[in-house]
């Protein structure tokens, strides 16, 4: 969040950093209201998570301000907060009956119905440039990392991006991505149930999970936005 004093004035996102930033060690210096959003969309602090989570949706947002009735920033929420709620929300109506509760039937249905992306794969030996080149081409926030014999070892997240190689490495093609890969990988078959999803994506604090098969190899992807579509639909069912 950037502030004005105590008023929100923008954003500047992982995805800004990844878009404008890591690839042009000529920007490091420049302010963050050159690259960052202004005027964002807000929430207000007395709105429900489940607002949040379907303006977040509609929007395509991963974070949203959260601000108090004189316009001051307050805070804000994202994903990562949200997987952790869905997570915690499901494993407590897993103590009731299905008849109960129709989020209780997400224990039961397995992420083979829910909308999964290609795998972006890249080898550890590519450099940075040429995931982070992919990432953005594809418009996503995730590569996976394979072996040889094609199973993941690992993978690299506008996340990682931010938090490790932006204003650090200078020279992306000069840096093997199995370097700089995350090797705790979320990810499941896709027989796992979506609650079983959200808990692994709770645990390590991921917002896209991929689909393996038993020998290890990516299927596909899904994100945390599917899979909240999906718990909408349900919900409302």
């Amino acid at each position: 969040m950037v502030t004005d004093g105590a008023l929100l004035a923008g954003i500047f996102t992982e995805r800004d950093i990844t878009k404008h930033v890591v690839q042009s060690p000529e920007t490091w210096d420049a302010p963050v209201d050159r690259f960052m959003t202004a005027q964002p969309t807000v929430i207000g602090h007395h709105a429900s998570a489940i607002e949040a989570l379907r303006t977040m949706n509609a929007r395509r947002f991963r974070n949203l301000p959260v601000t108090g009735a004189d316009g001051d920033l307050l805070g804000s929420i994202n994903h990562y907060e949200l997987i952790r709620l869905a997570a915690s929300f499901l494993g407590s109506q897993s103590k009731l009956g299905p008849e109960l509760s129709p989020e209780h039937n997400l224990h039961f249905v397995d992420l083979t119905g829910l909308p999964a992306r290609d795998p972006l794969l890249v080898r550890p030996d590519d450099s940075l440039a040429t995931a982070i080149a992919a990432m953005l081409t594809a418009e996503t926030g995730l590569v996976s990392v394979v072996s040889e014999r094609g199973a993941v070892i690992g993978e690299l997240t506008e996340h990682d991006v931010f938090l490790k190689v932006a204003c650090r490495v200078d020279d992306l093609g000069a840096e093997a991505v199995g370097d700089w890969m995350t090797t705790e990988i979320a990810a499941a078959t896709p027989g796992a149930s979506i609650s079983e999803a959200l808990r692994v994506m709770a645990d390590l604090g991921h917002r896209y999970l991929v689909l393996i098969s038993e020998t290890g190899r990516a299927l596909g992807v899904v994100t945390f936005r599917e899979i909240t579509e999906y718990f909408e639909i349900v919900c409302a069912a």
